[in-house]
């Protein structure tokens, strides 16, 4: 059993809450665990990572039989996926998953490449139980703002969705923004679902939040709350409404980051004026919003 359907990103674009909305309808089977990573996961001559940062990406997922696993309860659901975003960025991805599941469908979140890199960042700065500077964190020679950076180089869409428009037929791929997604959710899963060939009617749990970036108002409690050894081990175990709450109340915990100050939002804006402008007319639809 091999998944019909693949979220592939981006980062920090909602991949965790589409996550949900899909596990929750009764046509669609989703893997227990998210991000599988398994299309990324790749080693050279020497043993090492063909693609991604020890630092910042695990791959519990090596082997095809593992992969095959995951699927093996999905008995007669209409539309099996999985969701890692980190292929949108491997380099891999996209012909691997062609080659082995030349129907899949595809899927991928946008969100203005700006706020995705400083929603990442300070996910970065939150695993890593470090507060936000702005002093040091907020200006133009922060590290996390130059354009050779990971967080900004995840944002030039076009070269990194262009690997999936060539490897699979348009039909095939379909692309929501972020933003639709937090202001209309219904209407964006009830395409989705369509898209999938799944009752587009149902409705999934809309109230809980997934994944509230910010700024953790105690940085022990974000500690326990998001530790991920004892997640993998306890989420699989605990009934759903008890996992929600958990969620709920991290949301309440997190409080709104400062926003970046002009001038540095103008700067990086300006570094990914062009690559907006390609991935507007590779997706058919404007953004001029993000510009």
């Amino acid at each position: 059993m091999l998944p019909n359907f693949i979220v592939i990103g981006a980062a920090k674009a909602g991949t965790t809450a589409l996550y949900w909305y899909l596990a929750d309808h009764p046509q669609v089977f989703m893997t227990s665990m998210k991000e599988t990573n398994f299309f990324a996961y790749g080693l050279d001559d020497k043993g090492k990572l063909l693609y991604g940062d020890p630092e910042l990406h695990h791959f519990p997922v090596r082997s095809l039989r593992q992969y095959k696993l995951l699927f093996e309860d999905a008995d007669d659901a209409t539309a099996i996926g999985e969701a890692s975003p980190i292929y949108l960025e491997c380099p891999q991805a996209a012909s691997r998953i062609a080659r082995l599941i030349p129907d899949a469908k595809i899927i991928c979140g946008l969100r203005d490449p700006v706020d995705r890199a400083y929603s990442d960042y300070l996910m970065y700065l939150r695993n890593r139980e470090r507060r936000l500077e702005p002093e040091a964190d907020l200006i133009p020679t922060a590290a996390w703002t130059q354009p050779y950076s990971h967080w900004m180089q995840i944002g030039l869409y076009h070269s990194l969705l262009s690997r999936y428009y060539d490897a699979f037929p348009s039909e095939q791929i379909h692309v929501f923004l972020f933003d639709d997604l937090r202001k209309n959710s219904r209407e964006v899963m009830q395409n989705i679902y369509r898209f999938l060939g799944v009752d587009s009617s149902f409705d999934p749990d809309f109230e809980t939040p997934h994944n509230v970036g910010g700024v953790p108002a105690s940085m022990l409690l974000e500690r326990v709350l998001t530790n991920s050894p004892v997640k993998a081990t306890l989420e699989p175990l605990l009934p759903r409404w008890a996992s929600d709450g958990v969620r709920r109340f991290r949301g309440r915990t997190m409080r709104k980051a400062q926003s970046l100050p002009p001038e540095l939002r103008q700067n990086l804006v300006h570094h990914f004026r062009d690559d907006i402008a390609k991935t507007s007319d590779l997706i058919g639809r404007s953004l001029e919003h993000w510009l």
